[in-house]
């Protein structure tokens, strides 16, 4: 029992441990670093993607005012207010904190203690490489994959993390849809934009509880062994049946850090709602919340950087919602250029330096875990 404890101290007071634990634990960490080749675009194909995006950021910023006609709501932007455009910013970094709050929480729950502050650099670095592919956020995807295997979980347990982040995120996502547009409908709102969209959340999240089953049951029908093809077939799907019922396993332990995913939208809406104000724009908050999850939808379209769907589909939701579109097209660019594009940059430098920040991580042993009290 001493020795135990001694060994647990030393891991914690960065100490060598014994001999044989260190062994074990370096044979894990060399699997975990050779586990996958670091993703994302580079050399000349990284080139085309920041020139491609480059252009999208030119026609959508500063042409598309001009081609609509509305050079005069344009100059809007001169005159918005700085206040709120500072409270928007503030808004937007604690949503992140949220999103940073739950990798490290989740991570924690499997053994692979990151700490915030890995896990914001990890947010922040998927937030860069989702820039470089945008359809359905593939490449932030690939990137903390990347980084949470070689931090400890190895691919495996990666693509558990990774997949239970998504049902967590998009859990309240489409939670969020379900409760807006229901509530829009009773009021009265027009059907395509509430009822509709409600009802079709609700039919996604019935055909996802029973998509999940599916990997077991092939598993059982098929067997456990079979060909590579078999098994890669049943990859992904079992990666998502894991991290589902991975995060069912948290909310039932009460895992507070799950939370950090309703911070990210509930912060990230509240953005959207001040760049609003800063230009003289007051909406409502039930419509524009609805006008928001309808645009976000636009992520699902393969653009470079994701240029244009988003904005264009959240314009239009607000002008379907009576919402001044002239005042909806200057804060809803401004709200991209500080969710979006403002943490970028850092995301840049922190996808530069994410080897060795996920190389940095704790990852606690079977033993070493605390028991769960009596």
């Amino acid at each position: 029992m001493a020795a135990h404890d001694d060994d647990t101290e030393a891991r914690r007071h960065d100490l060598p441990p014994d001999g044989s634990a260190l062994e074990e634990d370096a044979d894990r960490r060399r699997g975990v670093l050779t586990a996958l080749p670091m993703p994302g675009p580079t050399g000349r194909r990284a080139l085309v993607w920041f020139g491609a995006t480059a252009a999208l950021i030119l026609i959508v910023y500063l042409l598309v005012p001009h081609l609509a006609g509305i050079e005069d709501t344009w100059n809007r932007i001169r005159d918005g207010s700085p206040a709120w455009l500072a409270a928007a910013i503030g808004l937007e970094a604690i949503s992140y904190a949220g999103y940073a709050w739950n990798v490290a929480a989740v991570s924690a729950a499997d053994r692979v203690v990151l700490g915030f502050r890995r896990s914001a650099q990890i947010t922040l670095a998927a937030t860069a490489a989702t820039r470089l592919l945008a359809a359905g956020g593939a490449g932030g995807i690939a990137v903390t994959t990347w980084a949470l295997s070689r931090a400890g979980h190895g691919p495996k347990g990666a693509a558990k993390q990774v997949s239970s982040h998504l049902v967590a995120t998009y859990a309240v996502f489409v939670g969020a849809i379900v409760l807006f547009g229901t509530g829009l409908a009773i009021a009265g709102a027009e059907p395509l934009l509430s009822a509709v969209p409600a009802v079709l959340g609700a039919l996604l999240f019935a055909a996802y509880g029973i998509a999940i089953q599916a990997p077991d049951a092939l598993q059982r029908r098929l067997g456990q062994g079979g060909g590579r093809w078999r098994q890669a077939l049943l990859a992904a799907p079992q990666a998502l049946a894991d991290g589902t019922h991975f995060t069912i396993e948290l909310v039932r332990r009460r895992e507070l850090g799950l939370l950090g995913t309703v911070v990210w939208w509930v912060f990230d809406v509240a953005t959207l709602w001040a760049c609003f104000w800063a230009f003289g724009g007051h909406p409502n908050v039930a419509e524009l919340t609805m006008a928001y999850l309808l645009g976000m939808l636009g992520n699902l379209l393969p653009l470079p950087g994701g240029v244009g769907g988003v904005e264009g589909g959240m314009v239009g939701a607000c002008a379907a919602f009576g919402i001044d579109a002239e005042i909806a097209l200057v804060a809803v660019l401004a709200y991209r250029a500080i969710s979006v594009w403002l943490p970028a940059l850092p995301g840049v430098l922190a996808l530069a330096t994410l080897r060795r920040a996920a190389d940095g991580a704790e990852v606690i042993e079977e033993d070493d875990a605390e028991p769960d009290a009596a």
